[in-house]
């Protein structure tokens, strides 16, 4: 048996969403900005002589160790792509919830393409590693960069924003629910105004102008779960500069000028599960 890998699997919010026009495909288009943060899960992998691929699931979070998980799948993916014969075993430590908006599958995917485009020397580029990740799902493509990107299109358009926004404190706030993404999409009409002027997002230089963001599907939510109403109140009330849900939800995230005052929040808040993080900035 070789040695074992271990990597971060990182978890991402999103600094608000608009739900565009609804494709041929039966996808809507989307605008975004998505920040990577500094809340994972674990990945270990390590090769074997078995010929298979091996995964097993451990953590606070439950997911299937079989190929319904989509390390599994990218996994798969890489082997059928690139004629591997050597089996794997794979070790996920789950911590990012799922169906809570912060991408945790997606990132598992992606990181599972990387980790094995390095360990088996397989020098695969950027663009054919991003091909295969949009092959996993619309949000795996953010993953094999991170930082802080625009996502447009159903998630494939992707365009790095160069702000530096290291100095805040994310209070990320998961409420006793999940939410399933094709119900959240199910609200939205075929056809909406396309009055939506995404140049405001890409003119940033160093700072975001928070009072512009805004995430379509919390209006949704809101209605079917007040618990969002109520978590978006506390956060308000104590000094957060920008609330909002991430991606389709259930996760709300808050966000703070220094540790402080997310503390504090995070004190009133403390009967969900709670956990304060800080955004990353990959090079």
């Amino acid at each position: 048996m070789s040695q074992i890998k271990t990597f971060k699997s990182y978890a991402k919010v999103n600094l608000g969403l608009k739900v565009l026009d609804l494709l041929p495909d039966n996808y809507h288009s989307i605008f975004t900005i998505i920040q990577e943060i500094d809340f994972y899960d674990i990945i270990d992998i390590q090769r074997n002589n078995d010929n298979k691929i091996n995964l097993f699931c451990d953590g606070a979070v439950k997911v299937p160790s079989d190929k319904n998980n989509l390390c599994y799948q990218a996994a798969e993916l890489i082997f059928k792509n690139y004629n591997i014969t050597s089996g794997i075993n794979i070790s996920l430590t789950k911590k990012i919830p799922i169906g809570a908006g912060l991408g945790g599958g997606s990132s598992n995917a992606a990181t599972i393409l990387c980790g094995l485009n390095e360990i088996f020397k397989l020098n695969i580029s950027h663009q054919e590693i991003s091909e295969l990740a949009l092959l996993l799902g619309c949000d795996v493509p953010f993953f094999i960069n991170g930082g802080t990107q625009i996502s447009e299109g159903k998630g494939e358009i992707l365009t790095p924003l160069n702000v530096n926004i290291s100095q805040y404190n994310f209070l990320l706030v998961f409420p006793p629910f999940n939410i399933s993404t094709k119900w959240a999409y199910s609200f939205f009409k075929k056809d909406l105004p396309n009055t939506f002027d995404s140049d405001k997002f890409r003119s940033f230089q160093g700072r975001l102008d928070w009072k512009l963001f805004e995430n379509d599907f919390e209006n949704i939510i809101k209605s079917t779960y007040p618990e969002v109403v109520e978590i978006r109140r506390i956060m308000e009330m104590y000094s957060s500069v920008f609330v909002s849900l991430s991606g389709s939800g259930s996760t709300m995230f808050g966000v703070f000028e220094d540790f402080l005052k997310a503390d504090i929040a995070y004190q009133q808040l403390k009967n969900y599960n709670c956990h304060i993080v800080k955004p990353l900035k990959r090079n």
